[in-house]
């Protein structure tokens, strides 16, 4: 095993904490390939994203920093607000930077949300593939957009993404193949083998568009997926003001609420249909991906940057950005160099966790002392527990949540209104016990924790120009 092991971050977008096969518990497998990875590895049951939403979750898991703590915008002033909006400002220090200045080779393939597209966060090589909407401007397009546009096919993400179709080209056009080509290209590169590598490998699937390309469309019929047991009904016990914001949020995705019948009753299995297609087609790239990579000495890190309702509690996407386990509960595992794996943890975790990890395993120290994300390495050698702290969530978006071993707490900061689920006897969130008198006293922990927690400032880790 080399001193310093290669490091592989594949991530997915927006996909459910279950919907991998070790996680739906009812036989059924679309990915074999993430599969019998996870089963040489630690699968960490109870991971939660720092956010539901994209951008933030991103820089969390580049930072080890949650959201409220990470710089963005223009400039080097902290939370600063232009056009560039949550993005991670450049000049702060990243995991993709500690690594590179130790020697690493560091590389980036897919998407990140960064802003700009090729922002400087570390990576030496880059090339990107992002969510881009129809008619964004080319002088500021991705990398893929480019490519394909230059064979005289047309870009066709983001119309109409939210109703599922085939994508209209062969398999070899799509965005998961060509995430996983430039990724095979430069990890099979012989150059590479001089140094060890950081390599983030990050598809754009399930996220929509909803366009999975054969044969992948082909193998999941919409009439025989499984339907969510709970819908609308979910949402029925809120108190206000979380009620209305479920209200103002019908089920369906988001980007074209007034070109889709969301209610239509084909719709959403045609929607979880291609979801798994897409699913299916990642878990293929990584089968292939994996073939260059050595387990020897390389830690292989699987997530998503959130989940997707799917259905559940009426909804599809990630809208409303309220953090219930559909969206802010997060598929995570960790295999490879060093882990004494076929083990699964139930302890939440907190999935920008990896940040810490990767520090421990390769030896260098954490970037400030109060670092948000904590190493698990530990718990991968099979030498210590998961560390017992509660785990955040949500932290921008007004409505944090803290999950404490059994219980689940989010907290209205304007309203002061609360939300508490026991999700060993409610994992499906539907009873709110934060009325309860016996519960008051964890509710005053849980808000001087949240409190605490929102009042750290972002840390002063930026880096001199020239770096």
């Amino acid at each position: 095993m080399q001193d310093t092991p290669n490091i592989l971050l594949l991530m997915t977008d927006q996909q459910r904490y279950d919907s991998l096969g070790y996680g739906r518990g009812d036989g059924v497998t679309d990915t074999p390939n993430l599969d019998a990875l996870a089963s040489r590895g630690v699968i960490f049951e109870q991971a939660y994203s720092s956010d539901t939403a994209c951008i933030p979750a991103r820089s969390s898991l580049l930072t080890g920093l949650l959201p409220h703590r990470v710089p963005t915008g223009g400039g080097r002033r902290p939370r600063a607000q232009t056009a560039s909006g949550l993005a991670l400002t450049e000049g702060y220090w990243t995991l993709a930077h500690a690594l590179r200045d130790v020697g690493y080779d560091t590389a980036l393939f897919g998407k990140m949300h960064f802003s700009p597209i090729r922002a400087q966060h570390g990576f030496d090589t880059m090339a990107m593939c992002e969510h881009l909407p129809a008619g964004y401007p080319r002088d500021e397009a991705d990398d893929y957009r480019h490519w394909i546009t230059g064979s005289g096919r047309e870009d066709l993400r983001f119309q109409r993404p939210g109703i599922p179709r085939v994508f209209p080209y062969a398999a070899e056009w799509h965005p998961t193949r060509w995430i996983t080509s430039h990724a095979q290209a430069f990890l099979q590169d012989p150059a590479r083998r001089d140094s060890p590598w950081f390599t983030v490998v990050s598809y754009t699937d399930p996220h929509t568009p909803y366009s999975p390309p054969e044969p992948y469309a082909s193998r999941f019929r919409p009439e025989d997926q499984v339907l969510p047991q709970s819908g609308m009904e979910s949402n029925a016990g809120l108190p206000w003001p979380f009620s209305n914001i479920t209200v103002r949020h019908p089920r369906g995705t988001f980007f074209e609420p007034d070109r889709v019948d969301h209610h239509a009753a084909d719709h959403l299995p045609k929607v979880l249909a291609a979801i798994r297609a897409g699913i299916n087609h990642v878990d293929d790239m990584v089968g292939e991906l994996l073939q260059s990579v050595d387990l020897d000495n390389t830690l292989v890190i699987f997530l998503s940057d959130h989940g997707d309702y799917g259905g559940h509690r009426g909804y599809l996407g990630k809208i409303p950005w309220l953090p219930f386990d559909d969206i802010a509960r997060v598929p995570f595992f960790m295999a490879g160099a060093g882990v004494s794996g076929g083990r699964r943890v139930q302890e939440p975790v907190q999935s920008f966790d990896a940040v810490a990890t990767v520090l421990e395993r390769v030896g260098l120290p954490a970037p400030c002392s109060d670092l948000d994300s904590q190493s698990l390495w530990g718990v991968l050698e099979g030498r210590a527990p998961v560390p017992e702290r509660p785990v955040f969530c949500g932290t921008l978006e007004g409505s944090p949540m803290l999950r404490r071993g059994r219980y689940k707490h989010i907290w209205h900061t304007v309203a002061n209104v609360h939300i508490l689920y026991d999700l060993e006897s409610d994992p499906g969130e539907t009873h709110n016990l934060a009325a309860e008198p016996r519960h008051r006293g964890l509710l005053d922990a849980n808000v001087d924790t949240l409190q605490t927690m929102l009042a750290r400032p972002v840390p002063p880790l930026w880096r001199s120009p020239a770096r």
